[in-house]
């Protein structure tokens, strides 16, 4: 396997894994490899992906701070490659990127319609903040 930054080149690929990987909530509205685009030139490094030997896209993290805190947006692994740490893989390079800066402390958004999403980052230490609640408005 091969583990990197997340490029530019790899957000075709990193999109169709994602849409196929976060059922219904996905939104391709918001999500396109324009703003994607944005998002890594403002935050180069952070992001990881993982490929086999082929090529293959079999993982992909979107990760990004602002100057305080870490954040890992979308997260998500091949069906045919869940369960053998490639999660644990992305999140470890990511976050040592966020240490390298001075940034440990950090936030994670998951989709509660995604069977299994909590229960795999609990397993990795991360915690429900139950009394916050992610709020949401478009501002066009």
């Amino acid at each position: 396997m091969i583990i990197r930054e997340m490029e530019k080149t790899d957000l075709d690929k990193c999109l169709i894994l994602w849409q196929d990987a976060f059922n219904a909530g996905y939104s391709s509205g918001f999500d396109t490899k324009e703003s994607l685009e944005t998002y890594l030139d403002r935050n180069p490094g952070f992001s990881t992906v993982i490929y086999d030997l082929e090529e293959n896209l079999l993982g992909a993290l979107l990760c990004g701070h602002d100057g305080r805190r870490g954040s890992i947006y979308h997260t998500a692994v091949s069906k045919s490659h869940r369960g053998k740490g490639i999660g644990r893989m992305m999140e470890t390079r990511s976050l040592s990127k966020l240490k390298k800066i001075g940034i440990t402390t950090g936030f994670l958004f998951i989709n509660t319609k995604n069977p299994g999403s909590r229960e795999f980052w609990e397993s990795t230490g991360w915690e429900v903040i139950d009394d916050v609640k992610y709020m949401y408005k478009s501002f066009r």
